[in-house]
């Protein structure tokens, strides 16, 4: 994996989600690129880059969130945490799906934005002690989490053309991975 361009993609991903996104949303719901990002690298990198790129990606959206608590110190690493682990679980299963089928697509992008906004939302009722507000946001989590899911397939499509320059997928060899010959 290119971790240059990564950087550069995961910035170029932050800023379009911080500026561009709010003009996507319908009703107040927006899609995580961030997440559709994350997925595609826990899909299509190798399996220690791949976790590590969505710890990275996490953490940046931790960074560049709205603090709910006071200092907002609290909240920095749920993110990091929630994507970190949601790699382990897409590394696992992505030998057991098809990586490029639309449907893996929209079923991991799908249930990671859902697991993580119900592990921010708990985190949020515990903080501020909103436990009556619970179900409406994870209602609106599960909104966004639909709205991700049907964005996915574009940002992946996108991500592929970028494949060699990224340095995730499929190697100029043939096989699933090119092991360093490059």
């Amino acid at each position: 994996m290119r971790w240059i361009s990564f950087a550069i993609v995961l910035y170029a991903a932050a800023v379009f989600q911080s500026a561009a996104a709010p003009y996507l949303s319908l009703y107040s719901v927006r899609p995580n690129l961030l997440v559709v990002l994350a997925v595609f690298y826990a899909l299509e990198a190798r399996r220690d880059d791949a976790m590590l790129a969505c710890w990275m990606i996490g953490l940046v959206m931790d960074l560049t969130g709205l603090s709910y608590v006071h200092h907002g110190v609290s909240n920095v690493g749920l993110c990091a945490l929630g994507l970190g682990l949601m790699s382990v679980v897409i590394v696992k299963l992505r030998e057991l799906t098809f990586r490029e089928s639309v449907w893996s697509q929209l079923f991991f992008c799908f249930a990671a934005q859902a697991a993580l906004f119900a592990l921010i939302a708990l985190h949020m009722a515990y903080a501020l002690h909103t436990w009556e507000h619970f179900g409406r946001v994870v209602r609106w989590g599960l909104y966004a989490a639909v709205y991700t899911a049907v964005v996915a397939p574009y940002g992946h499509w996108v991500l592929r053309q970028f494949r060699g320059t990224l340095g995730v997928g499929a190697g100029r060899f043939g096989g699933s991975y090119s092991s360093g010959l490059r």
